[in-house]
C-alpha cells in the first residue's frame, strides 16, 4: 500500500512542460473489480504515453450540485438523459480507491493527481498527491482554495466559465492564505470544445496578468493543434481527457484521445519544446562545421606572394572557404584593399588578421 506524500514536492512546469493525463471519471466500469482494473489500464496508457502525472476526479453527489440541479444539456445532446446528481452519485470514486490508485502510480513511475470538489474530498485526496488541482467551476469555491493554499503544494487551478474578476479573487484568496506556486490554466468549458474557442493567446496574457505561470486544459478533439499552439506560446502545464476508446459508455470518453493519440500529443510537446530551444540566437555546436565550410569569408582565389598588393576580385575575393582555413570577415576588405601581403599565400587560404601592412 502507499504512504501519503509526506513532503512538498518541486515546482512543477519550470524544467519541462508538465502533461497531465486527465482519466477523470473514464475508470468507472460498474463493479469495485472492474472500476479497479480500468483505473489500471488508463495508468498504464498514459505511462506509455510519457505523460507526467494520471488524474482522476474525487467527489460526492451532495457537496456538488444542490438536490434538484435537473439534468444538463450537453449530457442530454449527448443521449445521457439522467440528473445530474444521478450521473455524481453514479461516477464517485470511493475514498479507499485513493490509496490503491497511488500506489500504481507510484509502482509505474507516474504522478497521481486527483481534483477534490469539496473540503470532505480534499481531506481525502490531500495525503496522496503531490500536486492539486481544482477544476474550473471550483475557482469560486472558497474553502477548496483556502485548504490548496494551506496544504504548502502547488495547486494548479482552470480557468473555464471564468472572468477577470473570478481568476483575480481566486489568485487573491490563494496568496492571501500563504499558498505558494500556482498555475492557471486556460480553459473552455464546453465539450468537446470547438478549435475556435480554445483561445490559446489567453495563455501568455494571463502568466503576465496575474504573475504565474500558466497552461491548457484542453477539451477540443483534436490531440495536436491546441497543446501544441499552447506549448509554443508560452504553456507550462497541458491536460487532456484520456480513456482507453471513445466507444465506451459515460459522459467523458466520446471527446477524450485514446492510447495512440495521447502518444502522439506528448511525443508532439516534447518535440515542440525541443523546437522552441533557447530564447537567445546563438550559433549552435550543430552549426559549427558548416559555419566553418560555408559562410563567406575573404579568400585567396590565385595564389599570393609575399609584398603583392592585396585587391579584391584579383587575388582575394569573398568566398566560401569549403575545407581550406577560413578567412577574415569580409568587413576587413576595406582595410586591407591595396596593401601587400605580408606573406606568402596559397590558393583558396583564407586571408588571416595580420596578412597586410596596416
Amino acid at each position: 500500500m502507499a504512504s501519503p506524500v509526506s513532503s512538498p514536492p518541486a515546482r512543477i512546469g519550470e524544467d519541462k512542460v508538465f502533461v497531465i493525463a486527465e482519466a477523470g471519471s473514464n475508470w468507472r466500469m460498474g463493479t469495485a473489480k472492474r472500476d479497479l482494473a480500468m483505473a489500471a489500464s488508463l495508468i498504464d496508457v498514459a505511462v506509455d504515453a510519457g505523460a507526467d502525472a494520471v488524474k482522476f476526479q474525487t467527489y460526492r453527489p451532495e457537496t456538488v450540485y444542490v438536490p434538484n440541479a435537473g439534468t444538463s444539456q450537453y449530457l442530454s445532446e449527448a443521449g445521457i438523459e439522467e440528473d445530474i446528481s444521478e450521473i455524481f452519485a453514479d461516477l464517485a470514486m470511493p475514498y479507499e480507491m485513493l490509496a490503491q490508485l497511488a500506489e500504481l502510480c507510484r509502482r509505474n513511475g507516474i504522478q497521481f493527481m486527483s481534483t477534490p470538489f469539496s473540503p470532505l474530498d480534499f481531506a481525502a485526496v490531500d495525503p496522496w498527491v503531490d500536486v492539486h488541482k481544482n477544476a474550473s467551476y471550483e475557482i469560486s469555491h472558497l474553502r477548496l482554495i483556502e485548504l490548496a493554499a494551506r496544504s504548502g503544494k502547488p495547486l494548479i487551478q482552470s480557468t473555464g466559465g471564468a472572468t477577470v474578476e473570478d481568476i483575480e479573487w481566486a489568485v487573491d484568496t490563494f496568496r492571501e492564505n500563504g499558498g505558494g506556486q500556482l498555475v492557471l490554466l486556460q480553459c473552455t468549458a464546453r465539450y468537446p470544445a470547438p478549435l475556435r474557442a480554445i483561445d490559446v493567446r489567453a495563455i501568455p496574457w494571463m502568466a503576465e496578468r496575474f504573475g504565474v505561470l500558466a497552461g491548457l486544459s484542453d477539451h477540443s478533439r483534436d490531440p495536436l493543434v491546441a497543446p501544441l499552439a499552447a506549448v509554443a506560446l508560452g504553456a507550462r502545464v497541458i491536460e487532456k481527457h484520456y480513456t482507453l476508446s471513445n466507444g465506451l459508455p459515460g459522459p467523458d470518453h466520446s471527446f477524450a484521445l485514446e492510447p495512440a493519440e495521447l502518444r502522439a500529443m506528448v511525443t508532439g510537446i516534447r518535440d515542440v519544446e525541443a523546437v522552441l530551444g533557447e530564447s537567445v540566437k546563438r550559433v549552435r555546436p550543430e552549426e559549427e562545421e558548416l559555419r566553418s565550410y560555408a559562410q563567406r569569408a575573404i579568400q585567396a582565389i590565385r595564389p599570393i606572394a609575399s609584398g603583392e598588393t592585396l585587391r579584391e576580385d584579383d587575388n582575394v575575393a569573398i568566398r566560401r572557404a569549403g575545407q581550406q582555413r577560413k578567412g577574415v570577415h569580409p568587413r576587413f576588405l576595406s582595410d586591407l584593399e591595396g596593401r601587400p601581403a605580408t606573406r606568402d599565400v596559397p590558393l583558396g587560404d583564407g586571408i588571416q588578421s595580420g596578412d597586410w601592412l596596416a
